[in-house]
């Protein structure tokens, strides 16, 4: 089977990204769920792909399935990209996947060249469509997390089940992203990887969309399994930063031990940092001194408002003075600090963005970000 994976440009939204930042997690997963056919994934930003260049690889690629990772922010650019390819190839079966298509799949499909949309997680979805098509069959109405056409009528199957035990996921195929720039803006050095060691988080923040792919519940992969990633990419790599990407990496504080204890007995020596942020309520001392001892340089933690009524309206679920507490604590293990602000909030007035932004600055964080 000929499989196109694709990371659609988010150029004309966010402008183009010099280095690119990271390579794709979820189409590395995707990938090496079907690593025994043929796959190609097409970073479109970060090797530089342009429409003629594009055209060119459809033309010549023959492709059994072309599937998309979709954030909102890429839509648009998305939809282009498939109409060309259906253009180019039309017996290529067009596979929208990730968030956007997980929330809005019948607005997806009401484009005629988009044939099929994955919900949730994709992975074993992704699998079982390559097989059914491997097969011979086009019915995919025994696929769990799909919608697709079915002639002229839209069918939706039954919601796929979370994997429960990610010990099961092959690593993700990185050695299948060409670029070799993939870095971080902020990073300490060059050659930096992302890792996802968990999914699900139990918070119910109502402007979080996570739950719609990972679910509410947290599923860690096993402290062996994550440290085997981690020494993988040191000594067959030669990668000296590793950014988890985690919703909330400390939900379980004796697996963040565990996870400490293991790196420190292997003799691992890398540095880490948490982009995505851990939330407040989850962190202790014992905690932030363990994430030290690992390697850890950065944590970046979601504040959003600094008014505690704001954040009760969002179920933020955490106080003021927690957040303080543990901005303090980061503070003295000399960990590079991060805070996350989000303006225009439900019950949001001049009051209350005045009371963040004099939050912020009182935090007084290393990186404050607003959204």
């Amino acid at each position: 089977m000929n499989i196109l994976l694709i990371n659609p440009s988010l150029g004309k939204v966010y402008g183009k990204l010099r280095p690119p930042s990271q390579m794709h997690m979820g189409l590395a997963y995707l990938a090496s769920m079907v690593k025994n056919e043929n796959v190609r994934i097409l970073d479109i930003d970060a090797e530089r792909v342009d429409s003629s260049k594009f055209a060119s690889i459809i033309k010549e690629g023959n492709f059994d399935i072309a599937g998309i990772s979709v954030v909102t922010a890429a839509f648009y650019s998305s939809v282009e990209l498939g109409k060309v390819i259906k253009k180019l190839s039309p017996r290529t079966l067009m596979v929208f996947g990730g968030i956007h298509p997980t929330i809005m799949p019948y607005e997806v499909l009401s484009f005629d060249f988009i044939d099929l949309v994955v919900k949730g997680e994709g992975e074993i979805t992704f699998k079982e469509i390559v097989n059914c098509i491997k097969n011979g069959e086009m019915d995919f109405s025994k696929i769990p997390g799909i919608v697709y056409k079915d002639g002229k009528a839209i069918r939706e199957t039954p919601p796929r089940t979370l994997i429960n035990n990610l010990d099961e996921l092959p690593f993700p195929a990185r050695n299948l992203f060409k670029s070799k720039k993939y870095t971080y803006p902020d990073s300490l050095y060059k050659a930096t990887v992302p890792i996802i060691t968990s999914r699900g988080c139990p918070g119910k923040c109502s402007f979080c969309d996570s739950h719609n792919i990972c679910g509410r519940s947290f599923r860690p992969r096993g402290v062996k399994n994550v440290v085997d990633e981690i020494e993988l990419l040191i000594k067959n790599c030669n990668i000296k930063e590793i950014h988890i990407w985690d919703d909330n990496f400390a939900t379980s504080k004796t697996r963040v031990l565990k996870i400490r204890d293991e790196i420190i007995r292997r003799k691992i020596k890398a540095k880490f940092a948490f982009p995505c942020g851990i939330r407040a309520d989850f962190l202790d001392k014992e905690i932030l001194l363990a994430l030290k001892e690992m390697g850890a340089y950065s944590l970046a933690m979601g504040v959003e408002s600094g008014n505690q009524e704001i954040l009760n309206k969002c179920r933020k679920g955490i106080k003021l003075e927690k957040i303080e507490e543990i901005m303090s604590l980061i503070k003295k293990l000399k960990l590079e600090t991060w805070a996350f602000f989000m303006i225009g909030l439900p019950g949001e007035n001049v009051e209350t963005i005045k009371q963040t932004i004099n939050f912020a600055k009182k935090l007084n964080p290393d990186v404050a970000k607003f959204h």
